[in-house]
């Protein structure tokens, strides 16, 4: 329940992305579109070199295991709760990598964005498996997993109509 975040506590704020996970609608959805935005306006215009790339990357890793960290300490013993919505940002700052490598047009980011809320959304195959885990791996993993589906389409998209 919403009512159970202490919103006093640091964790809490990342663990309901700053915000996003109050969204009374659809918070994934919205948590995913403000991660895609971070991404544009916060990561993206940094991405010019290969060293940036490689930090970009760095930092999806250390934010996944942040969310391991937080996910027990934010959630209780609530499984999933609609609120904690830091594995979209996870999820959505790996579908956007190949964003920094061939268009980063705001269209794209959408699309971005429409590719890996139907992968998170629908769960399909493997990710259903990490969905039905049980703790923050698991939960992580799910949208960790929607993020590199989204992100091989894109770069085979990208690819093959060059």
């Amino acid at each position: 329940m919403k009512d159970d975040i202490n919103l006093k506590n640091p964790l809490s704020w990342i663990s309901i992305g700053f915000g996003a996970g109050l969204f009374p609608i659809a918070p994934g959805t919205f948590g995913s579109l403000i991660a895609a935005f971070i991404y544009l306006f916060l990561i993206n215009p940094f991405l010019e070199s290969n060293f940036y790339l490689v930090l970009y990357l760095i930092f999806i890793i250390f934010s996944f295991w942040i969310g391991i960290i937080i996910y027990p300490r934010t959630t209780g013993e609530l499984k999933d709760p609609g609120y904690f919505v830091w594995d979209e940002f996870v999820g959505m700052w790996i579908a956007c990598i190949p964003l920094s490598f061939f268009q980063s047009t705001f269209e794209w980011l959408i699309v971005a964005v429409i590719i890996f809320r139907i992968f998170d959304i629908w769960k399909p195959w493997i990710i259903q498996k990490y969905d039905l885990m049980e703790g923050g791996f698991g939960v992580m993993m799910d949208d960790v997993i929607a993020g590199l589906f989204t992100s091989i389409i894109l770069f085979l998209f990208f690819l093959f109509s060059i």
